[in-house]
């Protein structure tokens, strides 16, 4: 990752810098910051496990796909509100099992932020992906 993505510290600031970075033509450090953002929102929940803290980044990158061209950030309302009902991790693994990791897939990797997708997250912590279909 580029020094300057790495030297952000709030996740607000990295979609400013991805912006500015994308006006001025340079992609790739647009796609770090996404990147970093994804990193930092992770880091502010305290108290869960590096299991936990995947499946986090996971979600959260999640959301970078689905506000990937938008004009507005868009929220995962429905994984957060599973996320609250039952759990991290079992919501990850629902998401592996449901339709939104196939949706994300091909916009993650076009984010660089493919191993942060639902099933790439989940064989990293050695998720059952058995009992998640």
């Amino acid at each position: 990752m580029h020094e300057l993505v790495l030297r952000i510290k709030k996740p607000e600031l990295c979609y400013v810098f991805a912006d500015n970075a994308t006006k001025r033509g340079h992609e790739d450090l647009a796609r770090q910051a996404y990147r970093r953002a994804v990193d930092l929102r992770a880091e502010e929940h305290q108290g869960v496990s590096e299991d936990e803290r995947l499946a986090l980044k996971a979600f959260y990158a999640y959301e970078e796909a689905l506000s990937w061209g938008q004009r507005k950030r868009k929220r995962a309302t429905g994984t957060w509100q599973m996320v609250d009902r039952i759990g991290i991790l079992p919501t990850l693994q629902k998401r592996v099992a449901g339709k939104q990791a196939l949706d994300a897939r091909d916009t993650l990797k076009n984010l660089a932020m493919d191993d942060y997708g639902f099933d790439a997250v989940a064989r990293q912590i050695g998720l059952n992906l058995e009992e998640a279909a």
